[in-house]
């Protein structure tokens, strides 16, 4: 049976939503899920694009019951403790990211947060949690078992050479907007136009995600040029997929309170 987590004594104020474009709290949000990446992954996904804090401030614009951008926090007067980033699926709601600041660590605002999750989404209607975290990171996978999370799929994030060269003629089948996007935030995902079909490809800062497979250093090559990129990745499915960085996709069920 899964785990009833709270907030730990001393934190009077619980967790509460982030619900303005102008709460002063975005910055320290932002460092915070920024501090928490892997240190082999740091670069490579938009927490640390310079432009990331404006992003969630422009998430948070639109009215409460129109967001998918649904961010969550503890707060001890003007520091931020800890934060949740869900973002809504639909079905599921899926943790984009999870901290908790370094000097509170192990004192339950983690569980606080999936507690916090779980009423969401029934809430939402939503199906199941989503999550992905480190296999490296055996705390973190301890806490989600306890919690009711269970396995079901691995990936590897491997790099992808980018070789001298034009590389093959590409379409960009919305170039103004991904260019606006890149623009005000720092990242960006354009959708290409290859020989294939299309794909979609996430620029963060000078670093590219691009499809697995064959055609990866291709069209990684392709773009480095056009998107001024000097380094590519991309995500591979399954445990034994070799990479610099592995991880678990983790759901749990929910079921009506």
């Amino acid at each position: 049976m899964p785990a009833v987590l709270t907030a730990p004594a001393g934190i009077t104020a619980g967790v509460t939503a982030l619900d303005g474009p102008t709460d002063p709290a975005l910055g320290p949000v932002t460092r915070l899920l920024a501090e928490a990446i892997p240190a082999d992954c740091a670069g490579l996904v938009p927490y640390h694009a310079p432009g990331y804090a404006a992003f969630l401030s422009a998430a948070l614009a639109p009215p409460a019951g129109s967001r998918t951008v649904l961010l969550r926090c503890v707060r001890d007067g003007t520091n931020v403790l800890a934060v949740a980033d869900w973002r809504w699926l639909g079905r599921q709601l899926l943790l984009n990211g999870i901290a908790v600041a370094q000097g509170v660590r192990g004192s339950g605002l983690g569980g606080a947060l999936l507690a916090d999750g779980l009423r969401l989404a029934r809430r939402l209607r939503c199906a199941a949690l989503a999550l992905d975290v480190s296999r490296d990171n055996a705390g973190a996978r301890r806490l989600y078992r306890r919690f009711g999370f269970a396995s079901r799929s691995h990936s590897s994030w491997a790099e992808v050479p980018i070789a001298a060269g034009a590389g093959p003629g590409l379409r960009f089948a919305d170039w103004p907007a991904f260019a606006a996007h890149r623009a005000a935030y720092g990242f960006g995902d354009l959708r290409v136009l290859t020989a294939g079909g299309p794909v979609t490809v996430r620029a963060v800062g000078p670093t590219l995600r691009v499809p697995a497979g064959p055609e990866a250093g291709g069209l990684a090559t392709a773009l480095a040029g056009p998107l001024g990129a000097t380094r590519a990745w991309a995500v591979r499915d399954g445990r034994d997929a070799e990479g610099f960085a592995r991880f678990t996709r983790m759901l749990r069920p929910v079921t009506p309170g």
